[in-house]
């Protein structure tokens, strides 16, 4: 292996495989190097160019390039952050790591000094067909939340904005040319919007089944479980199909007053229900659920409420016991974007009180939980565990600016909207509005 390689793939703080095996589309047909890209740079438009064009345009090339001559890209700024604060797992490194093995005829062989590139192999997939959704999660916006439009509609009194983010003919097109590809895919990966009710994840799923790969290929969801079923398809029985696949659900709180508030209008007891519906039939290693909440100021400070509600309840999944992903995953997302819902926009008592939470959970997690796990794995899990906090406290550590006066209006406007209550919702950050 040569030193270039091996600097590119372990060492480097800007290269990421992502580039040269994947993209990512938005709901409007943007086109973004990977799902935590900076929004407002893509690199093209599918419903105004062909993706073999955009593949190698100008704004391709120059990120490839500039990773190629170690020269930070401005979209990537989010996994730069997150290494930061202490991540040694941000997805731009998961990625270097499960793809290494393709550098060579990805990277050495098929680019040169410009950023083209010879090959385009979608190796990894993570298509949003449609910004089809029945949640309007409170951090979210109507580019990935058709539920969204008509709520800013009436925030705004706008009456111009176009509930669906997608274009039939050219997303047919897309999806042909997903669907040529379907032979080299190795993982795939259903967002939204919810891809639990889009027609096309259950188009995808159909053709794959067809050609004979639906048990070959790691299949990963961001979803809401807020329904198991489409039509007349219950797509646990795809899942029980396929010999890999991991759920990555997106569950802020387990108080139902809560929970309705962020991820507007969720119902507790549906997704719960649903939790052990998937628990009872994911019972091998390979068939993984977790908890991946968006770490935010409306729930951060009841962090070991949340956690300990699984473990209460009896509904930690098998990964729990026999790995560290849980630990990784769970603590996963930290939001940066809204600004003024980051733990890093507190004001300096209330992170205080968050360092205060957070110690204590730490202890707890320590504990209580660590314990339950299998022997053989809790040195590492406690290790990834003590890392994921870490970045908490860095992320506390960050001073994030922002506009009093914008937010406040912003709050007013949804709970009129919505007729739900900031303030009665979570009385302990009354401070926020203040």
């Amino acid at each position: 292996m040569s030193n270039k390689k091996v600097y590119r793939l372990t060492e480097s703080r800007v290269f990421c495989m992502n580039t040269w095996m994947h993209i990512h589309t938005m709901p409007n047909g943007d086109i973004l190097p990977c799902c935590v890209s900076k929004w407002g740079a893509p690199m093209g438009n599918l419903y105004k160019d062909t993706i073999e064009n955009i593949w190698n345009g100008s704004e391709y090339k120059t990120v490839r390039s500039n990773m190629l001559n170690e020269i930070p890209v401005d979209s990537c700024d989010r996994c730069y952050k997150e290494e930061e604060w202490g991540n040694k797992h941000s997805y731009r490194r998961i990625i270097n790591n499960r793809y290494a093995h393709l550098y060579d005829s990805l990277v050495e062989q098929a680019t040169d000094a410009t950023g083209f590139t010879n090959k385009m192999e979608f190796r990894r997939w993570d298509f949003r067909f449609s910004n089809l959704c029945n949640l309007a999660c409170t951090m979210c916006s109507p580019s990935c939340s058709s539920k969204w439009v008509d709520i800013e509609n009436k925030m705004f009194l706008k009456n111009d904005e176009v509930k669906f983010k997608t274009s039939n003919q050219d997303l047919e097109l897309f999806i042909n040319t997903i669907k040529s590809q379907s032979n080299i895919v190795d993982d795939i990966y259903f967002a939204g919007g919810e891809p639990l009710i889009q027609p096309e994840h259950y188009e995808i799923l159909k053709h794959i089944d067809n050609v004979g790969r639906v048990d070959k290929i790691n299949f990963t969801y961001s979803t809401n479980l807020t329904s198991l079923k489409y039509k007349s398809t219950n797509v646990i029985d795809y899942w029980n199909k396929m010999q890999r696949v991991k759920l990555q659900i997106s569950l802020d709180e387990v108080d139902a007053d809560r929970l309705y508030y962020i991820r507007y209008p969720a119902q507790l007891d549906e997704i719960v229900n649903n939790i052990r519906q998937v628990n009872e039939n994911f019972t091998d290693s390979l068939h993984k659920w977790v908890i991946t909440p968006t770490w935010n100021l409306m729930n951060t400070h009841r962090i070991k409420e949340i956690v300990g509600f699984f473990k209460d309840n009896n509904l930690l999944p098998q990964m729990f016991y026999t790995s560290s992903e849980w630990e990784n995953d769970l603590h996963n997302i930290i939001l940066q974007y809204p600004d003024h819902m980051s733990i890093s926009a507190a004001s300096l008592s209330w992170k205080s009180e968050l360092r205060t939470k957070l110690t204590e959970y730490k202890q707890w997690y320590l504990d209580e939980m660590i314990p339950l796990k299998q022997p053989h794995v809790r040195m590492q899990a406690t290790q990834v565990f003590l890392s994921s906090i870490d970045r908490f406290f860095n992320a506390l550590n960050d001073s994030t600016r922002i506009d009093p006066g914008v937010y406040k209006d912003w709050y007013s406007r949804l709970d009129r909207v919505r007729e739900t209550s900031f303030v009665k919702t979570f009385p302990e950050l009354a401070w926020h509005l203040e």
